[in-house]
């Protein structure tokens, strides 16, 4: 991951949709996850190059106080490349048994 990773956690499902579309269209970024991460907790992670993802998670921040509540932003400007595994989303695979 040469990205840049940049974290938000806010409260509410509204308040993390408008966060993301303010966020994508305010900077040249991904949304690389989202994440319910406690009680009315959501986490996105967005990845882009490191002024992207500032930009991006500056206007995210402003979107989230005003429909909502920011619990967490933060920016890590070269992630190490094992955390990649850690916060990338593993896919669940249903099976389905004929009895």
């Amino acid at each position: 991951m040469n990205l840049s990773l940049g974290i938000i956690e806010v409260e509410g499902l509204v308040t993390a949709t408008a966060c993301m579309d303010a966020m994508v269209k305010s900077a040249f970024v991904n949304v690389h996850h989202v994440e319910q991460v406690g009680s009315g907790w959501i986490a996105i992670m967005i990845t882009g190059d490191l002024a992207s993802v500032q930009a991006a998670l500056e206007r995210g921040a402003e979107v989230a106080q005003y429909f909502g509540e920011v619990v967490a932003v933060r920016t890590i400007p070269r992630p190490y490349q094992g955390l990649e595994p850690l916060i990338t989303p593993v896919e669940k695979v249903e099976t389905h048994e004929k009895v």
